[in-house]
């Protein structure tokens, strides 16, 4: 409080700088981070996913109308091809198909070889990343069909807590300045 008694002056008579922000600044730093919280909402529905896998079956008997996009899978069965890669951090991976099915496996490449997989099944957001190995493993003789998937194995839910901790961070910057253009506008 000030020597006044207004809680709103100061005594050198100066505005606070967070007082003389625009609100058009305001609006737009949260409409940016608004944006990005909704580019990672599937990350983050991904972390706070269940973390017991659901079964999509093996060879015998495979139930891939149980998939469900950003959840934890597993599945059984040998692979068809093998096209490496690597990601934008320089980590190699190996993308197969799954014999019998349209689901295309990307594991970290030099991992030892296994017929039962487990990992997250991507958003079909994802899928035109991996066009060009499906492309080349239909031509090593993968058939998938049009309607094919990703399982993504190692990923599992609550192992990356980068992005839900900056999301926490970006709810509170846009609700503060969401606070503040109201406040301008209303007052």
């Amino acid at each position: 409080m000030s020597v006044d008694g207004s809680s709103r002056a100061r005594t050198d008579g100066r505005a606070s700088p967070l007082r003389r922000r625009s609100p058009v600044l305001a609006a737009l730093v949260a409409v940016a981070c608004g944006w990005l919280l909704w580019d990672w909402a599937p990350d983050l529905g991904y972390f706070v996913s269940p973390g017991a896998p659901i079964d999509l079956g093996d060879v015998r008997a495979f139930h891939l109308d149980r998939a469900q996009a950003n959840r934890l899978v597993r599945v059984a069965g040998p692979l068809v091809g093998s096209v490496g890669g690597t990601e934008p951090g320089g980590a190699r991976r190996r993308v197969s198909g799954l014999f019998g099915t349209n689901l295309v496996v990307d594991r970290p490449a030099g991992t030892s070889p296994t017929t039962v997989y487990e990992g997250r099944l991507l958003p079909s957001a994802e899928r035109a990343r991996y066009a060009p190995f499906v492309a080349e493993l239909r031509k090593q003789g993968w058939s998938p069909g049009e309607r094919w998937m990703v399982l993504r194995e190692g990923e599992r839910p609550r192992a990356r807590w980068g992005r839900p901790l900056l999301a926490v961070l970006l709810v509170g910057v846009v609700s503060f300045n969401v606070a503040f253009v109201v406040r301008r506008l209303f007052r």
